[in-house]
């Protein structure tokens, strides 16, 4: 049922799709001007966005009337290019950046698009000269969506600061000419450019609804010889889900050496959709098999843009500080401060004899059949053979490759693995057991860390958000009428120590500041609540 609410300068309505400032402070509507001044507002360049902001400000528009018309948007042209299209923009660094556009042939201007942003790989190599930037990008076109190809070389890694500004401006240039689902955001890529998608969640999560990978890995960004802009932190990817396939036969990242890394992340409370393929190697020859299953997923994300509950830690508060509508202000500890777990420990995959299943066959009818095994492992010593048909493994009976790889992830009552195998007509069991001999491989640090850092936790629940930090001594929270009743007080709790409690008044400095930053419909701010960490 809508709720009517009234409080000292504002009155709203507040329902479940829109909010409107009834009274407001300021001027009153500007009609038709307002609507120009709007307009200019959406499709000027990021360059020139913070003069059309001070002529805003400066004929004093009020709240209500500018909220309004943030949150329709521009009207979009339908005469613009369709198809395959090659744009460029220069980015804050002074440097050109090309980036290809599909857009679907018969595109709407009424519609709202997804948009799919694969990342390449191979970075280290030398700008290409001219486009493509992904290869054989036509079969991974739709009609349903916007595809882009932006490019990455040897000075603009996809794990540099400059690819974050760059990416966020071309989702901003594509929003000027075209009408963009901004919930509907997804990251992908591929080898250094699935390393690429992880680190863009790691560091910059705010755009995207989903992040896939694609053989690759996110160790590189462990490496100090790639030179990746800032520190990794595992919890960071608990804001977006990720999905990621892997080969078993890939020689530069098959699924054993990522397998750690990934169950650290889940570990760590991250969603994670993981598909290992037992006989790809490096390269997307899965494509065809695989892409419904991406299909489904990509439609299951829908970004939050107001999410209820978020986690963020930073190193940084000039760059990497912000997701969503938190934004860490300043670093440094706190007395009575909460303590986390960091989750950035890996248990490396034993240096021992492997399991043995080589290649494995899906029968028409259901079932895996060994088509082969590797001599010397421990299906070869306990006596299982090429031509064996899994009939259960740890207790789990073995009908698809996603049975086995459950079966093998399970926890297990005693040491080895259990088996049984269809020979001749008649279940055959065996124990696939280690060596008592091998030594654990000691835990490592996953993400190496040089800097101190703070984090923030947040949860709100209606008016009050408790908050729990550390590391950190000041935070900005940007608040919405969307996720927020401005007519009632709202109530912020650090450390279990209470920050703010009281009314909070809507501010069109703030309005127009952010969304300019954000040039997002779904993701607009009325007011900000800067919040120091007190001692408890």
């Amino acid at each position: 049922m809508t709720r009517y609410h009234c409080c000292r300068h504002t009155s709203w309505i507040v329902g479940p799709v829109a909010v409107i400032w009834c009274l407001t402070t300021g001027s009153v509507a500007w009609g038709q001007d307002l609507e120009s001044a709007l307009e200019a507002f959406w499709t000027v360049e990021d360059a020139a966005v913070d003069s059309v902001v001070e002529d805003l400000l400066a004929e004093d528009p009020g709240i209500e009337p500018l909220w309004r018309g943030l949150r329709a948007g521009p009207g979009y042209d339908a005469a613009v290019p369709r198809g395959r299209q090659l744009f460029s923009r220069t980015s804050a660094d002074g440097v050109e950046y090309r980036y290809e556009v599909y857009i679907p042939e018969a595109y709407d201007p009424t519609l709202r698009y997804p948009v799919r942003v694969y990342l390449h790989g191979g970075v280290s190599r030398p700008r290409r000269e001219s486009a493509p930037f992904w290869r054989n990008g036509e079969q991974y076109v739709r009609d349903d969506t916007i595809v882009v190809f932006p490019e990455s070389w040897g000075e603009a890694m996809w794990w540099q600061a400059n690819q974050i500004e760059n990416l966020g401006g071309i989702l901003n240039d594509i929003k000027r000419r075209y009408n963009v689902d901004e919930n509907a955001v997804h990251l992908m890529g591929v080898s250094d450019g699935a390393t690429g998608a992880f680190y863009h969640a790691f560091k910059a999560a705010t755009p995207w609804a989903s992040i896939l990978s694609f053989n690759g890995h996110p160790v590189v960004l462990a490496n100090p010889a790639t030179e990746a802009d800032g520190q990794m932190y595992v919890t960071n990817l608990r804001n977006k889900p990720v999905l990621a396939i892997n080969g078993g036969q890939d020689r530069l990242y098959p699924v054993t050496s990522v397998l750690p890394f990934f169950q650290l992340f889940v570990d760590a409370g991250v969603y994670m959709d993981f598909t290992p393929k037992p006989d790809a190697g490096h390269n997307m020859q899965w494509w065809a098999e695989e892409s419904s299953n991406i299909d489904d997923f990509i439609l299951a994300q829908s970004r939050r843009p107001l999410p209820d509950q978020l986690v963020w830690e930073t190193e940084s508060t000039t760059r990497f500080n912000r997701l969503h509508w938190l934004v860490i202000t300043e670093l440094g500890a706190v007395d009575g401060e909460t303590a986390f777990d960091d989750f950035n420990e890996i248990m490396p995959p034993p240096q021992g004899v492997p399991i043995g299943f080589n290649r494995l066959a899906e029968l028409a009818g259901g079932g895996l059949q060994l088509v082969d095994v590797i001599d010397g492992s421990l299906a070869d010593d306990a006596g299982v053979q090429p031509g064996d048909l899994l009939a259960e493994v740890n207790g789990v009976p073995i009908r698809t490759l996603d049975d086995l790889r459950r079966a093998v992830q399970m926890e297990r009552d005693a040491p080895g693995l259990p088996l049984s195998v269809e020979r001749g007509g008649e279940i055959v069991a065996f124990v696939l057991t280690p060596p008592e001999t091998l030594p654990a491989s000691p835990p490592r640090q996953a993400f190496p860390r040089s800097m101190p850092s703070g984090r923030v936790q947040l949860l709100r629940t209606g008016n009050r958000v408790g908050v729990v930090t550390r590391g950190v001594r000041r935070y900005t929270l940007l608040l919405s009428p969307e996720q927020f009743d401005f007519t009632e007080p709202i109530q912020i709790t650090t450390n279990g120590v209470m920050s703010f409690e009281g009314m909070v008044e809507p501010d069109s400095e703030t309005l127009l500041r952010w969304a300019a930053r954000d040039r997002d419909r779904t993701m607009l701010f009325g007011a900000q609540l800067d919040i120091d960490v007190r001692a408890r």
